[in-house]
């Protein structure tokens, strides 16, 4: 059943537009009171209004307290944006200081994280958003789950999300529990947090799906695809199977994929084609 429910998010999310920004880190300090606390954000395409995205954090398994921290000013593609509970300890172990400080990034180490979009304020004090990226699961506190990142931290993959409202922990690296223990300053821990070093040389759904063509699908087992593009340019396809692993990957100029290794099942198949990139569902029977 989670596998099913896994599929049916991934593609649910493949079928949204593009979006701008995505969840790429969480930290959880090892100095006094467990600071510094910290959020990484990261800015896909251009943003001219930044009070469009919001934050918030589900403490404890608790749900969702829905947006908390409502963004301003602009962004521009590759900027890093980073909230923290505080802005002293911050400075002081990362060495520069936080794009904001707020309540939404007061997390402990079994706290999830949503970054919402479509952010709505009516000026009555309702503020409410469509969560475009997750880390953690909202209803179950993390620890003792592979995710705890308890005086650590997780950091997002590179060329992965955003993922939607479903957290996919195949798309980030973790630090292990109490791995900051004892240190002072990012730059001297034996294992520090990768901050802003996330990079996205794909950028799903900024190729137009209609562009792409992939027949027959469904496909038996042991067969062979054809894929045409809007141009004679060599492209690169990848294969992933429903829990995300990469199963296939190949650059291809004459429009043919061997499926021949893929297994009965059902697979997203990611076509980049001129630097951009689309994905679809791929049948294998």
């Amino acid at each position: 059943m989670k596998k099913i429910t896994f599929l049916f998010a991934i593609l649910f999310a493949v079928s949204l537009p593009a979006q701008d920004m995505v969840l790429t880190g969480v930290f959880d300090g090892p100095l006094t009171g467990g600071v510094p606390k910290a959020i990484e954000i990261y800015v896909i395409n251009d943003i001219a209004d930044l009070s469009a995205y919001g934050v918030g954090s589900a403490n404890n398994g608790g749900g969702s307290d829905g947006v908390e921290l409502v963004l301003s000013g602009t962004a521009t593609a590759g900027d890093y944006i980073w909230v923290a509970s505080e802005s002293v300890d911050f400075e002081n172990y990362f060495g520069f200081a936080p794009t904001f400080v707020s309540g939404a990034a007061n997390i402990n180490g079994d706290d999830a994280i949503e970054l919402f979009g479509n952010v709505v304020d009516d000026g009555m004090g309702n503020i409410t958003g469509d969560v475009i990226d997750i880390f953690g699961d909202i209803d179950l506190s993390g620890t003792g789950e592979p995710w705890e990142y308890l005086d650590g931290w997780a950091y997002r993959n590179n060329n992965t999300g955003p993922d939607g409202s479903t957290f996919i922990i195949a798309s980030w690296t973790f630090s292990g529990v109490d791995a900051n223990d004892g240190e002072t300053s990012n730059s001297t821990a034996a294992n520090p947090w990768p901050i802003g070093t996330y990079t996205r040389t794909l950028s799903t759904g900024d190729l137009s799906i209609n562009t792409i063509q992939i027949y027959p699908n469904p496909v038996r087992s042991g067969g062979v695809i054809t894929i045409n593009t809007n141009n004679s340019q060599p492209f690169q396809v990848t294969v992933y199977d429903v829990l995300g692993k990469q199963v296939l990957s190949r650059t291809t100029s004459n429009n043919t994929l061997n499926i021949s290794s893929l297994k009965a099942g059902v697979y997203l198949i990611q076509v980049t084609n001129n630097n951009k990139t689309t994905t679809k569902k791929l049948i294998v029977n």
